[in-house]
């Protein structure tokens, strides 16, 4: 018996095995990517969608929130404070979508729709308002990002939204 050969056909099987189990590592890796990425877009969309739940569950709060984000001056004391919690609740969840495209974890399809709509909401007058004097309680780039965005951005500004 050859040893060369038996020693060649070894590490010919050897590589084999190695690439087999490259390849295999990679569909999981991938399989994996795609499980998270879903579990991201849910996890973002069911938040959102609390969210609109929360204000439109409560006919009062659906005033406040629909008064406070177009003339802010008409609500009381009392009201705005409420008005600037559900902005504070609306806005980290805007912020947990822009962290999760700019880290990649949600596609360009999904995030433009959203970003329509954070644009949107960030354009009122009530959030103008409401986000002077409280933007420093959000990141450094989500602060950029809408301090720095256009009304031309927003794809039908003349839209209602939520």
């Amino acid at each position: 018996m050859d040893w060369g050969a038996v020693s060649a056909v070894a590490g010919m099987l050897a590589a084999i095995f190695v690439g087999l189990s490259v390849v295999y590592l990679a569909l999981q890796i991938k399989a994996s990517t795609q499980a998270t990425r879903s579990q991201t877009y849910q996890l973002a969309t069911s938040a959102l969608a609390e969210m609109a739940g929360i204000i439109g569950s409560d006919k009062e709060r659906a005033r406040i929130f629909r008064v406070g984000m177009e003339e802010p001056a008409a609500l009381t004391e009392d009201e705005f404070t409420q008005f600037g919690y559900l902005g504070i609740s609306l806005f980290r969840r805007f912020e947990n979508v822009f962290f999760q495209y700019q880290s990649g974890m949600i596609d360009e399809d999904f995030w433009v729709g959203h970003r329509d709509n954070i644009l949107w909401f960030f354009r009122r007058p009530g959030t103008q308002v409401w986000w002077k004097d409280r933007k420093f309680a959000f990141s450094k780039r989500f602060r950029e990002f809408l301090d720095n965005s256009t009304s031309a951005e927003i794809a039908s500004p003349g839209t209602r939204r939520l």
